[in-house]
């Protein structure tokens, strides 16, 4: 691959989806970016924590909201409102819903390769 690398967000490489909401994967050029879209009703702990085995998110997430709020609350107890418009810096071990009637819509440029995916499954590929 060149020096310069493209995609369409028209065209991601894997979908992952859960209740309530999917992650669309794209690869670039190694590295993972994704595009959450997040229903209403759509809470990390309901839809996503069964997939993973874990107690929270345990993913870094760096990005940018596009549509809707998220409520985000972390395991040491502070919590907000991210809505769009508004860039994130998430470090893992947090909890996170949709707030409201909009689909919260997001960017995620963290590397989001092991998002939704079961922590065994993780450790048995390390």
């Amino acid at each position: 691959m060149g020096p310069l690398v493209t995609m369409s967000f028209a065209e991601p490489t894997e979908v992952r989806e859960f209740p309530h909401g999917r992650l669309e994967l794209f690869d670039l050029h190694g590295s993972a970016v994704g595009r959450f879209v997040l229903e209403p009703g759509w809470h990390w702990a309901e839809d996503v924590a069964p997939l993973t085995g874990a107690s929270s998110c345990q993913q870094r997430h760096v990005g940018y909201v596009l549509t809707g709020n998220l409520q985000v609350m972390m395991d040491e107890g502070t919590h907000g409102v991210i809505k769009a418009g508004e860039m994130l810096h998430i470090e893992p071990g947090h909890d996170a819903r949709t707030l409201g009637r909009d689909t919260v819509t997001l960017i995620d440029f963290s590397d989001v390769a092991t998002y939704a995916v079961d922590t065994a499954t993780l450790r048995a590929a390390r």
